[in-house]
C-alpha cells in the first residue's frame, strides 16, 4: 500500500475513489462534472446580469439548460461503471443529484429571469 494523501485533497479523492476508477469512468465523471460546472457558471452570470425579455439570451440559456440533459446521460453512464456503486459506498450519486437539481433550478431561473415576471399571470 502506497503513502496516503492527507488533508482535504486526500479526503476528497478518497471519497471519489479516484484510484479505483477505470479510465473511461474517470472520463465520464470529468465530462459530466465539467458540463455541470459550465451550466452553473453560465446561470450564475445570468442571475447577476439579468435581461428580462431578451429573446436571444433566453434561447441561448435554454440551449445551455439542455446541456444538463447531456450531463445527466453522462452521469448515468458514469454511475453504471462506478466502483462506488459496486461497493455500495457513499457519494456515488452526488453528480447525478447535483445535475438533477441544476436542471430544475436553471429551468426556473431561465423562465423567471428572461421570460419576465411582468408576463406571469
Amino acid at each position: 500500500m502506497g503513502a496516503k494523501t492527507r488533508g482535504v485533497a486526500g479526503t476528497f479523492t478518497g471519497w471519489l475513489a479516484w484510484r479505483r476508477r477505470s479510465r473511461p469512468n474517470k472520463a465520464l465523471f470529468l465530462a459530466s462534472t465539467s458540463l455541470a460546472l459550465f451550466v452553473t457558471a453560465v446561470f450564475a452570470w445570468a442571475t447577476l446580469y439579468p435581461a428580462p425579455g431578451d429573446a436571444a439570451r433566453y434561447l441561448a440559456l435554454y440551449w445551455v439548460w439542455g446541456l444538463c440533459a447531456v450531463g445527466i446521460i453522462l452521469g448515468m453512464a458514469e454511475y453504471k461503471t462506478s466502483p462506488l456503486r459496486k461497493g455500495r459506498e457513499r457519494g456515488h450519486l452526488f453528480i447525478l443529484l447535483y445535475i438533477g437539481g441544476l436542471l430544475i433550478v436553471t429551468r426556473a431561473l431561465n423562465m423567471f429571469l428572461y421570460y419576465g415576471p411582468s408576463y406571469l399571470p
